[in-house]
């Protein structure tokens, strides 16, 4: 992807996102002093709002970034060619959640993927996110897997909830470090909801962390949990 056409994408999806929060969510940031002006770099999110935490983070970052995202969600078709498209056009990496496709409740059943995709898309997903820090792009991940506030199923039941973290990203982190021979910064982000008349989030940006400044994989996803809990004000998962 040349300069020009990822400043068109990145630009109509600011527009986009700007859009969809106009008159439901306000913003602010802290921490932003942490995020490198170039080179790689991988976002460890909280997720709290399946469409608002996108929404603050185009609205808080100035660089262009891309999500690694879920599609296990969509019920048809057309809106699994739709948004694979979407996905694909944004170089944003797609996985499926096994143990969503597998609750057996009625409306998982409907969705337009099945067990039997996971393990490809899990592969395609690693090699495309690892090619993207290796470009020296921006990348966010949600380890949780789930947010407290989804149209869709999610396992949370409560508003501060957090999940443990799945170690997924770390193994992606410890790729992208081999191929670059240079350490990736690790950049937990919290976020802060409150509501009223319309959304506020106060999203911030922790220290870096290393892949390689940790004994094992498990050590440095327990210590992103922590890091993602404390700045957004909520109690790690026990």
């Amino acid at each position: 992807m040349n300069t020009f056409t990822e400043r068109a994408i990145t630009g109509a999806m600011r527009l986009i996102a700007r859009g969809l929060g106009a008159g439901r969510l306000q913003t602010s940031a802290s921490g932003v002093e942490h995020i490198p002006t170039r080179g790689p770099a991988l976002l460890v999110a909280r997720h709290y709002h399946h469409l608002f935490d996108g929404i603050a983070l185009f609205a808080t970052l100035g660089r262009p970034f891309h999500i690694l995202v879920t599609l296990d969600w969509a019920e048809s078709a057309f809106v699994r060619r739709f948004m694979e498209m979407t996905t694909r056009i944004a170089h944003w990496p797609v996985i499926l959640r096994r143990d969503a496709l597998c609750r057996g409740d009625q409306r998982q059943r409907r969705s337009a993927f099945s067990a039997a995709d996971v393990f490809r898309y899990k592969r395609k997903a690693m090699r495309e996110s690892v090619e993207l820090l290796v470009q020296g792009r921006m990348l966010v991940i949600f380890p949780e897997g789930y947010p407290n506030i989804d149209p869709h199923y999610t396992p949370k039941s409560a508003d501060g909830e957090m999940l443990p973290f799945k170690s997924g990203f770390v193994a992606i982190a410890a790729a992208a470090e081999k191929r670059c021979r240079q350490k990736l910064p690790l950049i937990p982000v919290g976020f802060r909801y409150t509501t009223g008349k319309k959304w506020t989030v106060h999203v911030k940006f922790g220290a870096s962390l290393s892949a390689g400044d940790f004994v094992s994989r498990g050590a440095l996803a327990k210590t992103l949990e922590r890091d993602v809990a404390r700045l957004s004000d909520v109690s790690p998962p026990s």
